[in-house]
């Protein structure tokens, strides 16, 4: 019975994920100090983002609200 293989491309992807995870275990020090500045910035980006939405939202309910008689 022949087992199943992986395609290339699966396997190649594979080993460059590999290669990322083996990088970020050599690189402890400067890189965490970038990963969380980084995490920081786009939850901040992401909260500036529900904001704005939260804010259009108010005002288009508000707009529909004053039409109702």
């Amino acid at each position: 019975m022949r087992l199943p293989t992986m395609p290339p491309q699966l396997t190649l992807l594979l080993v460059r994920a590999q290669g990322a995870l083996q990088r970020l275990r050599e690189d402890r020090g400067a890189s965490t100090l970038e990963w969380v500045v980084l995490t920081t910035l786009i939850i901040a980006i992401a909260i500036a983002i529900a904001i704005a939405a939260a804010a259009v939202m108010k005002d288009k309910v508000t707009e529909w609200l004053a039409k109702i008689p």
